[in-house]
């Protein structure tokens, strides 16, 4: 039986399988992680642990698309069946994956169920208004079943057009503190999330974020600085590669008028501070530690990383994703001009 409740201790789970006309290199990718095994006679096998349903994928190696199929990583043995075939086109070649579960957990079967079923809604000759009546009866009857729980939140993330915001507000207020901080979780509380341009000329709306000793920040303390607001995360490979020349930057500007605040779409606090002190980032960092549903980031429509918008001592925009060479030309032309 699954457990309704998202804080309960990691269990083994064992994934094995079996190709049919395939050997080689097989991947198992889940919450981030990544781990491969060699196949013996089309055979392969994982092991590790979980202390939750993880959605997850088999991937193969190949050069022109990537083969993948996915499923639900729980505690126990999930045995996959898995046929591979050529690309029936002529600018491709390769595999492709099909899969079969023949033994899973309850996470993978309730979940597939339910995406069946909404899936059979879409093709009945009614309403539109009455399937999303009938498609709500499916995830509200999941979300009574396994409150608190990723079962019903999965399902409630792929399906939250049905519900109005105050709806999702409510629901999330009910899990529990871990689960909340999921990115399914954080993608439902920020769906809302009012969005705005950002245009050369105009004034960046004001926000405000926690940075890492937990003080609330305002923009709008910085005014009467020329400011850049910089998205990046840990993680994010060209960001750090960037870091030491936006450093450069700060100390050579900071002392005439240029200030930074960091926005990180980090997830991890550990990860975000580290990077920090690892790179040598003095200036303001801020975070709600929301990944890609960090509420700054996606009011601004920030799609990508790294991402930059630099405003005057007004708070007006008057560039953005300044990099490498471009952000000390703009800086140059600025402060030379005093």
């Amino acid at each position: 039986m699954l457990m309704n409740s998202f804080a309960f201790s990691q269990g083994n789970f064992i994934v094995e399988g079996k190709f049919k006309n395939y050997d080689g290199k097989v991947y198992l990718l889940h919450e981030g992680e990544r781990d491969s095994v060699f196949t013996k006679h089309g055979q392969f096998k994982f092991k590790g642990k979980v202390s939750r349903p993880e959605f997850s994928y088999i991937s193969i190696p190949n050069k022109n698309r990537v083969a993948i199929t996915a499923f639900w990583v729980d505690k126990g043995k999930t045995v996959l069946e898995l046929d591979t075939v050529p690309f029936k086109n002529s600018r491709f070649s390769g595999v492709t994956v099909k899969t079969k579960v023949l033994k899973a957990v309850d996470a993978h079967q309730t979940i597939a169920a339910a995406t069946k079923g909404i899936a059979k809604i879409n093709l009945l000759s009614i309403s539109e208004q009455e399937k999303v009546g009938l498609k709500r009866l499916i995830v509200d009857s999941l979300l009574q079943s396994y409150p608190n729980s990723i079962i019903s939140l999965y399902i409630l993330h792929n399906n939250d057009e049905y519900y109005n915001n105050e709806e999702l507000q409510n629901i999330y207020l009910t899990l529990d503190p871990l689960l909340a901080k999921h990115s399914y979780a954080l993608a439902i509380k920020t769906k809302y999330t009012p969005t705005v341009d950002v245009v050369i000329g105009e004034k960046l709306l004001d926000f405000s974020q926690v940075n890492t000793a937990g003080k609330m920040v305002s923009l709008s303390t910085f005014k009467g600085k020329y400011v850049l607001v910089d998205f990046w995360a840990s993680w994010c490979v060209p960001c750090r590669e960037e870091n030491p020349i936006v450093l450069s930057a700060y100390n050579k500007y900071n002392s005439k008028g240029f200030d930074i605040i960091g926005i990180s779409l980090d997830d991890s606090k550990e990860a975000w501070v580290k990077a920090i002190k690892d790179d040598g980032l003095t200036w303001e960092h801020l975070s709600d530690l929301g990944g890609w549903n960090n509420v700054v980031s996606k009011t601004f429509k920030i799609k990508s990383v790294p991402s930059n918008i630099l405003i005057d001592k007004e708070g007006v925009v008057i560039a953005k994703n300044l990099r490498g060479e471009d952000l000390e030309k703009k800086l140059e032309e600025l402060f030379s001009a005093k």
